[in-house]
Formats: structure tokens, sequence, C-alpha cells
């Protein structure tokens, strides 16, 4: 496979003429940075606190084009047993929503492995005709045993790194598979480099350690449990949207100056209307007298593509020393340390959880939920899954870690909340899966058209109101599976106590 040159991948034509298509795209200004802090500080020696913002502004002219490539785990599609087919047939109905969102300005690759990988069909573009053929090829697979994921991963790397079209195109992997592997498969040591890698772990029993592994250490990537396979088209939804949205600007780098060395932040791709944030803590020495100071320094760029580097002018961080200074907090900076507090919580809650302690775990968890507040919907739902989850140890250890691991990756990569581009594919993912031969999968324009309507205005939104409304879909979906969890174990109804 090493000595093979994967150069075939299909040039990008307009739709009226047989000429390659040249990106239109307005790619300067697609980037904004913003500062919250307090502008005053005592004149004594003081902890000080800076969170910086940046965000993805978006355009209206266009959008990157992706080249992706899905690689499928053919031991998945075991038709045999008691499954009856089913992993096979959801499998099979998420990936012809997948191709029924993607346009022309993308190309699909796909690839199987078992025992070796398989490339199914090049980066081909997606057109009427493609989409048909690719799901043809998708529905005429039939099962095969042994699972050599590194394969896998290494003939989807190649693909891309061999592309002839590559002018300003994104790219990203989606694996999906149930993270076993055979003893001579290592897929979390194989180097991805600037590749996002969405990993999908199938079914209550899918071991979740490689594939979180292998999301983790690539450049923006995601690990998602599914193990619920009615929620396949969902899960890959969520995924799909942040893709499809890139902002154009998908590297950045924020470096604060201070009297010690400068800092630097990395950031993976940055989705249309996301936001990263950096919460600096820093320690201000005491001086003698009201002063106006200067005690930060904040600059960024960022890439199209790995290309056309843009960067910001300088920004500082001015505030004035005095001898009373009564101002509260920021609530901004209060919000991301209870995000970061909730993150820690979960990971400390899940390596106590898979050392056998339990109890102390779902204590863990407790106590974050203690720190909340009402308008901390999405943080508290999150605690009450996991805390679900932890209702045994083996309910923990079929579904809880992978859940617990998949929302660390959230956290970690600051994705733990939805677009609204994303809500709108969760949307559109469930009908399909309704009615796949009737509804009628959205085209990019009428998204486009959706989400205009529909988009918060740039003024900070009233907290109370626009957050519960914008998570209820997961406060929702965490009374789904206490429900089921009840069907099948009495004590899964936690009532939040100890």
């Amino acid at each position: 496979m090493s000595n093979l040159i994967y150069n075939d991948d299909e040039p990008i034509r307009k739709i009226d003429s047989q000429d390659e298509e040249e990106a239109d795209l307005d790619l300067d200004g697609k980037t904004e940075a913003k500062i919250i802090n307090k502008q005053e500080a005592p004149l004594e020696e003081t902890p000080f606190k800076v969170l910086l913002e940046l965000e993805g502004v978006g355009t209206d002219e266009g959008r990157l084009g992706v080249d992706l490539v899905t690689i499928l785990d053919r031991d998945l599609l075991d038709i045999s047993g008691g499954m009856s087919g089913t992993k096979l047939a959801k499998l099979k109905l998420a990936m012809q929503f997948l191709v029924q969102k993607l346009s022309r300005a993308d190309r699909l690759s796909v690839v199987t492995f078992n025992s070796n990988a398989h490339k199914l069909c090049p980066l081909r573009q997606i057109t009427e005709d493609s989409k048909t053929e690719i799901a043809n090829q998708v529905n005429e697979l039939v099962a095969q045993y042994t699972t050599n994921t590194e394969a896998g991963l290494k003939m989807a790397l190649k693909i891309l790194n061999d592309r002839t079209h590559t002018k300003r195109r994104g790219v990203a992997i989606m694996l999906m598979s149930d993270g076993m592997e055979d003893k001579s498969s290592h897929a979390a040591s194989v180097p991805v480099g600037h590749v996002p890698v969405y990993t999908f772990g199938f079914g209550t029993d899918c071991d979740p350690k490689v594939l979180s592994d292998i999301s983790r250490q690539s450049n923006g990537g995601m690990f998602a449990a599914v193990p619920e396979l009615d929620n396949l088209s969902v899960a890959f939804s969520t995924s799909l949207a942040g893709l499809l949205n890139v902002n154009a600007g998908n590297y950045a780098q924020m470096k604060g100056t201070t009297v010690v060395d400068p800092v630097a932040v990395t950031f993976g791709t940055l989705y249309n209307r996301e936001t990263r944030k950096v919460l600096v803590k820093l320690t201000l020495p005491k001086v003698d007298k009201r002063l106006g100071v200067n005690i930060y320094r904040v600059v960024y760029k960022y890439r199209v593509a790995g290309q056309d580097a843009f960067n910001s002018e300088e920004r500082t961080v001015n505030i004035t020393l005095k001898a009373i200074a009564n101002e509260a907090e920021r609530q901004e900076v209060l919000d991301e340390e209870k995000r970061i507090g909730t993150a820690s919580s979960i990971k400390a809650a899940r390596l106590l959880a898979d050392a056998k302690k339990l109890e102390m775990a779902r204590e863990k968890l407790v106590d974050a939920k203690a720190s909340l507040s009402e308008i901390d919907a999405i943080h508290t739902a999150q605690l009450n899954q996991l805390l679900l989850f932890m209702v045994s140890q083996e309910t923990y250890d079929k579904q809880g870690k992978a859940f617990a691991l998949a929302l660390e990756a959230s956290h970690e990569s600051q994705r733990a909340t939805l677009s609204l581009e994303m809500l709108l594919f969760i949307k559109q993912a469930g009908l399909f899966n309704q009615d796949p031969i009737n509804y009628q999968v959205p085209t990019a324009e009428e998204d486009k058209v959706t989400i205009a309507s529909v988009a918060p205005t740039r003024e900070p939104p009233k907290q109370e109101d626009w957050r519960y409304a914008r998570f209820k879909q997961v406060i929702d979906l965490t009374h789904s599976i206490a429900d089921k969890l009840r069907e099948h174990d009495p004590r899964a109804a936690f009532s939040g106590k100890k």
C-alpha cells in the first residue's frame, strides 16, 4: 500500500462548464477577538483574570470545499448472530445522509478495512451521479472479519496527502469502528499531522480508548460514542455540520505578552460562529499609588487551509490600580470558570470509575452539580447523563466510559455546545431516519436561508433565555436515556442525592 500513489482525486468542476472551479472567497476579516476583564484592581498584590475570545465570524460569499475520507470497519458489517443486519443497515443509512448533505464544492472518498485497507472510491466531486454511485458502492458492502484500523487510517491519510487538487480546500477523516483492533494494529500511534479525525464508536460494547486517542491527537477532531445505532445519523450530523461551516480562518493563534515570556495558544479548526476561549490568570504586583497600567498585549493570526496567513493588530489590556476597587468579576469569566470546573470534574470522575471506585466518582459529579445554577443547563445535563451511566459498574463499563471520554474531548476542544448549524443538521438527520425514502434532505442553499432566519444577532443574547432554548435538546436526551435505563435497571432512577 505504501508504494501506491493516490493522485486520482477528481477536480472540482463548475455546473455549466468543464473548467476547474476556483474558490471565490473573501478570505480576510473572518476571525474576531474579544478581550473581557475588569477595569480596576486594588493597589496591593492581587490575582487578576483576563478572558480572551476568538470567534469565527463566517462569510456569506462561500465556504471552503471539504475533501472528506470516511473509513468503515468491515467487521461492523456483521449480519450474523442476533443483530439481523442492524449495524449494516444503520451504517448505510447514515452514509446516505452524509452524502446528501455534501455539495458540489466537496469531494468524498470511502475506505474500508478488515485485515487490510481497501479504497472503495477515490476523492470524487459530489454530483447527483456520484451521490448515487457512492451510495450503491456502500450498499453492496458485506461483512469481513479481522480489524486492522491502522491500515485504514494510513490509507485515508495517504489519499489526502497524494491529492493533485489542493488549493484552498479543507480536509477531514471520519472513522467508524467499535474500537477493537487486531494485535498487529496500532492505530493510535499513527501520526495524523494537521488532519482532523472524527471517530465514532459503535455499539454498547465499544472499546473507546483507541478511537478517543486518535481524535484527540488530531487537529480539531472529535470522538463520539454511538451506543444506540438509531442515533448514528445524528452523531454524523454534528461533525458534518461543523466541517461544512468551517470559518475561513481555520488555524489560529493567540499570543499574550507580559513581563514574563510570551505565551502562545494554538487552536484547531474554527467553525462559523464558533468561539474559542482562553482564561488567563495573572498576579498584579503591589504599587504605592493610583496608576493606569498596560498588563497584557494580544495578537492573533489565522490561515486558510494552511495558507494565506493573516495577522491581527496588537490589542492591549489596560486597567487602573486604585485604593478601593470593588468591581465585580465579569459574568463571562465566571461562566468559563464553571465550564473548566465541570470538565475537570468529569475527567476526575471518569478516572475514579475506571479504577472501580464508582461511589466516589458519583460523589464527585454530585459535588460538581451543587456548584452550578439553573442557568448552567448544559453542564448540569452533562453531569446528569454521566450519573445515569454510573448507576452500576457494568453500565459504566459498557456505555459510561465512552460517553465520559466524548465529553472530555468536547470540552478540551471547546465544542461542548451545539451551533445553529449542528442543531439544524440534527433535526434533519432525525427526519431522514424516520423516512429515508420520502424525506428530501435540504440543500446547502436551503440551509443557508434557514440559518439566516434564526441566527442570533451580533448583540449578546440574554443568557437566561438563550442558553436553555439552545440546549433543551440535550436535556431532553438526558431524560430519554434515563427512561431507557430505568427499564433495565430500577437503580437508574437516580435523584441526584447521595
